[in-house]
């Protein structure tokens, strides 16, 4: 867990954050001390300073801390146990104990060792090349390009703050492809990555709430489905939390008034054999997973490297300055931009050339667009087009029966996959609400946000 304190004081601002690593093998907190200095000009004050980062000068100091660490109230005696003491071994009396460093948890995620590498010696331009080439021993992809995203993506995950929005890797490929290879190397290169294989649906909820962890997820068309009461709680847990400020609510079992908000925004991918929803594949970064076998088999082989990766890592997080921004020229725009922008601010700020993942994003939204026209919800839309020509005319319909649309798709009207539960769920997934009525259920046309979204899709599509 970050924790943040803020203390304002005179001439300086600090911010306290705390990172579990290991340290000569042992579990302990990595504490950064961020210390940030200004001086006032006469024609300004301290709050114009402080939204104005040019005027501040910022110094970092870095210490570490065992767990489990008490201060006793009445000398100041630090004291290391795994519950809260009573009595102090330095001042020989009985006291209360304030908490400075919980104890350390280290099957949540694989903890990161520690090295004070200074700044000038962090060659991040360096770093990632060395994980290509390691990761093309270990890792197939179709795509050469994939490599790049696939590591710009990982190197983006330690800069969590920075982002808006996040996409989420989803591989795909059939038994023995190396699909979880890809979610193996995430857990062990990435910040605070939770293998949800380990972890019941309300660890990952915390997870993500309380301590910012990632979320890996394999066999992801079996846990996402949504036809199951938990694979729909996931769902809808995790399809909104690629983009900041998103939460997760659930009622309060003591508490009939109360409502309980979790954070879900936060780093997610997932492995599978087969395709998510389209509402969900909008937000993924696709790898298309073939069977093959890399040099390297097992982790194990490796993990000297990969642990000298991730120590770089944990220095880049904590010793750099943020991400820049996308140019205003950055051709991305709406979701597709969401997905890649972390990617492509990241490889800018190490200084890798980032022109052919712009383009392979460019490319990827055109392909997402082009399969849209060889599915059921563009004959969806298109039915719906076709029978509200004109919403001006006087005769324009203002509802549409669920079963009219049913008849025009040729669908029977029974058997799965043909009848109104699965338009239904077409609908949900297109963002197009229905309502009952005494003939079943249907679309209100002459609703704002039904004929907006109308108007969105037909337009997104070219219908």
């Amino acid at each position: 867990m970050v924790v943040i304190k803020k203390k304002l004081s005179n001439n300086n601002i600090i911010n306290t954050f705390f990172e579990p690593v290991l340290n000569d093998s042992t579990p302990k907190w990595l504490v950064v001390k961020e210390k940030i200095s200004y001086e006032v000009p006469d024609d300004k004050n301290i709050r114009e300073i402080i939204k104005n980062p040019k005027d501040l000068e910022t110094k970092k100091e870095i210490d570490v801390l065992p767990s489990g660490l008490w201060q006793c109230l009445k000398c100041g005696g630090q004291t290391q146990a795994d519950k809260k003491p009573i009595h102090c071994p330095h001042c020989n009396r009985d006291s209360s104990f304030e908490n400075i460093t919980k104890i350390i948890n280290q099957d949540l995620w694989k903890l990161p060792y520690w090295k004070d590498i200074p700044v000038e010696n962090l060659d991040m331009l360096g770093l990632y090349d060395d994980t290509i080439k390691l990761l093309k021993r270990c890792l197939i992809f179709v795509e050469e390009i994939q490599y790049k995203i696939y590591v710009l993506w990982i190197f983006s995950s330690w800069k969590i703050e920075s982002w808006e929005s996040i996409g989420m890797p989803h591989f795909v490929g059939l038994i023995d492809s190396g699909k979880s290879r890809g979610l193996d190397y995430i857990r062990e290169l990435g910040w605070r990555m939770v293998h949800g294989a380990n972890a019941t649906f309300p660890a990952m909820v915390r997870a993500t709430h309380y301590f910012q962890a990632g979320v890996l997820l394999d066999e992801a068309q079996n846990k996402l489905n949504p036809r199951t009461e938990i694979g729909q709680q996931m769902l809808d847990f995790i399809k909104p939390g690629y983009r900041r400020g998103s939460k997760y609510l659930v009622a309060d079992k003591e508490d009939q008034e109360a409502i309980i908000s979790y954070d879900n925004f936060g780093f997610k991918a997932f492995a599978g054999e087969t395709f998510l929803d389209k509402a969900m594949m909008s937000r993924c970064i696709i790898f298309e997973m073939e069977k093959d076998y890399p040099e390297v088999d097992k982790i194990s082989e490796v993990e000297e490297e990969l642990n000298h990766i991730q120590t770089m890592l944990l220095n880049y997080k904590y010793k750099t300055n943020q991400p820049p921004e996308l140019p205003e020229d950055c051709p991305l725009k709406g979701r597709i931009r969401e997905v890649y922008e972390n990617i492509i601010r990241t490889g800018m700020h190490i200084g890798v050339n980032v022109d052919d993942v712009i383009e392979y994003a460019t490319r990827a939204e055109k392909e997402q667009v082009e399969e849209f026209r060889n599915s059921i919800e563009w004959e969806i839309l298109n039915v719906l087009r076709n029978q509200v020509c004109n919403e001006t005319l006087d005769d324009a319909p203002e509802t549409i029966q669920l079963k009219d649309i049913i008849e025009s798709l040729g669908w029977d009207g029974k058997s799965k996959g043909q009848n109104s539960q699965s338009l239904g769920y077409r609908l949900r997934n297109l963002g197009i609400k229905t309502f009952h009525t005494r003939d079943g259920n249907a679309i209100k046309l002459v609703n704002p946000k039904t004929s907006r979204k109308l108007r969105y899709l037909y337009k997104r599509y070219g219908i």
